[in-house]
C-alpha cells in the first residue's frame, strides 16, 4: 500500500515563514527590545500557546530567524553566480548585482539586520550560521583569483553600504549603488587585479652574514 502523500509540510513551511515574517516586522518597526514572544504571536495572529508549539523559547525564535537569513544570503549568491556570465572576477561581479535595485537591497538589509542584531543582543553564539554564510562567500570569491586586496575592497563596500544602511550613518539611494557598482567594475576589469595564470615562484635569497670587523678595520 502507497503511503498517503502529506500536504502538512507545505503549511508547516507557510506558517515558520509567517512567524519569521512577523519577528522581523517587530523588529523593523519596534526595536530589537520590543522582540518578545508575546509580540511575535501578536503580530503573526497567533496564540502564545501556539507560537510556544512551534518556537519554545526566545533563542529558537532567533535561531530560526537567523538561520532563514543565512540561508537566503547563500541562495541568493549561488543563484547570482550561475547568472553572471563566465570570466575574470566572476564571484565578485555577481556580488555587485545586488546592487542594481535599490529597494530589493533595502528589504534584504533589514531581514538580515533584525536577524543579526537579535543575535547580538539575546545571545551571540545565535549568529554563527551567518558567520558560515560568511566564510563560504569569501571562500567563493577567492575562486576568482583576484590579485591581494581586490576581492576585499569588494567584499569592504558591499558590508559598509549595508552598515550605511541598516544604522543610518548615511542615505542610501540608488545613485550612490550605481557609483560604486562602476567604480568596482572599472578595479575588476584592470588587468592588475586579477592574478596571473601562472606566477613566478620567488627564491628567497639567502642574506648575507655581514662580516665583523675590528678596530682599526682589521679582522
Amino acid at each position: 500500500m502507497t503511503a498517503p502523500a502529506r500536504h502538512d509540510a507545505p503549511q508547516a513551511d507557510a506558517l515558520h515563514d509567517r512567524v519569521l515574517d512577523a519577528a522581523e516586522a517587530v523588529v523593523v518597526r519596534q526595536g530589537i527590545g520590543n522582540l518578545t514572544l508575546d509580540a511575535v504571536a501578536a503580530e503573526a495572529g497567533l496564540s502564545k500557546g501556539g507560537l510556544l508549539h512551534h518556537y519554545p523559547s526566545k533563542d529558537r525564535l532567533i535561531e530560526a530567524m537567523v538561520s532563514r537569513c543565512a540561508n537566503n544570503w547563500r541562495a541568493c549568491a549561488l543563484e547570482a553566480v550561475e547568472e553572471t556570465p563566465h570570466g575574470p572576477a566572476r564571484v565578485a561581479r555577481a556580488m555587485l548585482h545586488h546592487l542594481d535595485d535599490a529597494q530589493a537591497w533595502t528589504d534584504q538589509c533589514q531581514r538580515s539586520s533584525s536577524a543579526v542584531f537579535a543575535a547580538l543582543v539575546q545571545n551571540p553564539q545565535l549568529i554563527e550560521p551567518m558567520r558560515a554564510v560568511y566564510g563560504e562567500l569569501r571562500a567563493k570569491i577567492a575562486e576568482d583569483r583576484l590579485a591581494p586586496g581586490v576581492a576585499e575592497v569588494v567584499v569592504a563596500a558591499m558590508d559598509g553600504l549595508w552598515l550605511y544602511r541598516v544604522l543610518g550613518l548615511a542615505p542610501v539611494d540608488q545613485a550612490m549603488m550605481d557609483r560604486i557598482r562602476g567604480v568596482l567594475l572599472q578595479l575588476l576589469k584592470a588587468p592588475q587585479a586579477r592574478l596571473s595564470p601562472a606566477r613566478r615562484s620567488v627564491k628567497k635569497s639567502t642574506p648575507t652574514r655581514p662580516v665583523a670587523r675590528s678596530r682599526g678595520g682589521r679582522r
